[in-house]
């Protein structure tokens, strides 16, 4: 698979004198998952409407995109225990969404498969996950956490910098003050993912660094 670098993904973190504006969760829900959906179907130059920039918006963002790429991935028919089994995507340890996560998958379902948000503590649990996300205070056990998932087919997603190219599978940066992602293709490989060339379009393509190969 060859490097791709394209369009940037337009989602505009701007502050106003440092206060924020209120927003109904609902209505905030609904937006950022039209804007993430819309983005991922192509539509990069889209920008949305709020005007607030703090942690609690910056994660509701994240979570919509979360949920978004579960849309636009699949995970290799061995992966679940039965026809039945959900999708499960799991927090590790420390958790910054809040409920904000549980909010964009509650009653969502993919290919049939229902969708299941768990925050998980132990290492030896991210086997039953097929979407994990790292906070950045997390982030020192990433080696640990790509250990124990060897042999797995998850989808490791983290925020801070080198992650991906330090073997994780998609990483969420800000560039000039818009929330970007960076996909790494040799873990995608490694992990048996199939992902839609809709989300490798408007992704940032890296590859692992040469020194942590194997690592």
């Amino acid at each position: 698979m060859t490097p791709i670098y394209t369009n940037r993904l337009r989602v505009s973190l701007q502050q106003e004198g440092g206060r924020t504006r209120p927003l109904r969760a609902a209505h905030r829900q609904v937006q950022f998952c039209a804007i993430a959906l819309a983005l991922l179907l192509g539509m990069a130059d889209v920008t949305p409407i709020w005007a607030q920039v703090n942690p609690s918006v910056e994660y509701q963002a994240k979570a919509a995109f979360l949920y978004n790429f579960a849309k636009f991935v699949e995970w290799p028919p061995d992966t679940f225990p039965s026809e039945k089994s959900p999708i499960t995507l799991c927090v590790f340890r420390y958790d910054p969404f809040g409920s904000a996560l549980d909010e964009v998958i509650a009653g969502q379902a993919l290919n049939h498969r229902r969708l299941l948000v768990q925050r998980i503590n132990e290492l030896p649990d991210l086997k039953a996950c097929q979407l994990i996300f790292v906070s950045d205070r997390e982030d020192k056990h990433l080696p640990e956490i790509l250990n124990s998932l060897e042999g797995a087919s998850a989808l490791v997603v983290g925020e801070t910098e080198k992650f991906a190219e330090h073997r994780g599978g998609i990483q969420f940066f800000l560039e000039k003050g818009q929330l970007r992602f960076a996909i790494n293709v040799d873990a995608i490989q490694r992990a048996r993912l199939t992902v839609s060339s809709k989300l490798l379009a408007i992704a940032r393509i890296v590859h692992d660094e040469p020194h942590s190969k194997g690592a």
